[in-house]
């Protein structure tokens, strides 16, 4: 009996029901990773809709990625930049939180109430300091070079990969600042505009600027009206929104790739046409 006992637990290993799993289960615990998100998010964009500091950071978040895209930051000076900017977005947030619960633990006024304020609000300065001298430091002798010698547009920007980067990087942004006046579904599903669409169309208006390969930019707008058609197909987006973030999208994209071709700044097949006629 032991001996059969003994037989059964050792092959225990190879029942099939041990590599079963519930999906129910998976998908509940899928559902709570993106749920994790969505609150982040949600909190980012509480603090962006009540705190008028924080949408001048993120407006000047912007300028900076533009400025990225215009100057042809390389990968050290992005990197300086991408952990300026988040150190400045992060002590705003936790001044934010700092302000609210004090708020909530403190509500008239007291000593202690207003040094733990005023101490968050310093960390922000430091940070908002250190950004300055950080852009000034990277972007002002490029500017420089850009508006004295026009034969200096051709070297800078000229890496098409880190452009397209900072454009859907640009796309996000302000999807999720739009999303957040509109007040309407949550970061990652649904509301007013559709970020997937979004992102999408603007892949395809970059392709338009990088190759002229006809085939491909057939199957880039064809897998983003995919995309679109997903969206509304699951509910998750209506028509309107999806046309909304795909308009967004294309014309923020080819806004900017059209801006850099226009001043040499980006080599592309426009500039091959142009000089042969």
């Amino acid at each position: 009996m032991k001996d059969k006992k003994s037989l059964k637990e050792r092959f225990k290993l190879f029942n099939r029901h041990r590599y079963e799993w519930d999906v129910k289960k998976e998908r509940e615990r899928d559902r709570r990773i993106i749920d994790s998100f969505n609150f982040a998010i949600e909190g980012l964009t509480a603090a962006i809709r009540n705190e008028k500091h924080m949408k001048v950071h993120i407006i000047a978040s912007i300028i900076i990625v533009i400025l990225a895209i215009v100057t042809n930051a390389s990968k050290v000076e992005i990197l300086i930049i991408s952990l300026s900017v988040s150190f400045v977005i992060i002590t705003e947030l936790m001044n934010t939180s700092v302000e609210a619960l004090v708020d909530m633990v403190s509500p008239e006024r007291h000593p202690l109430a207003k040094l733990a304020k005023d101490v968050a609000a310093g960390a922000v300065l430091v940070a908002a300091i250190n950004a300055l001298c950080v852009g000034y430091l990277l972007f002002y002798d490029k500017l420089l070079d850009i508006f004295d010698s026009k034969d200096m547009l051709h070297t800078i920007a000229a890496r098409k990969g880190n452009v397209s980067i900072l454009i859907i990087i640009l796309v996000a942004i302000l999807v999720i600042i739009i999303k957040s006046l509109f007040n309407k579904g949550t970061p990652l599903e649904g509301g007013m505009p559709s970020g997937h669409s979004a992102i999408a169309f603007a892949v395809f208006g970059i392709l338009l600027y990088m190759t002229s390969d006809i085939r491909i930019l057939g199957l880039a707008f064809f897998m983003a009206l995919l995309v679109a058609q997903s969206r509304v197909k699951a509910g998750i987006h209506s028509f309107k929104e999806v046309l909304a973030g795909g308009f967004l999208g294309f014309v923020v994209a080819t806004s900017i790739m059209f801006f850099l071709a226009s001043f040499g700044i980006l080599y592309n097949w426009l500039n091959i046409l142009n000089k042969k006629y």
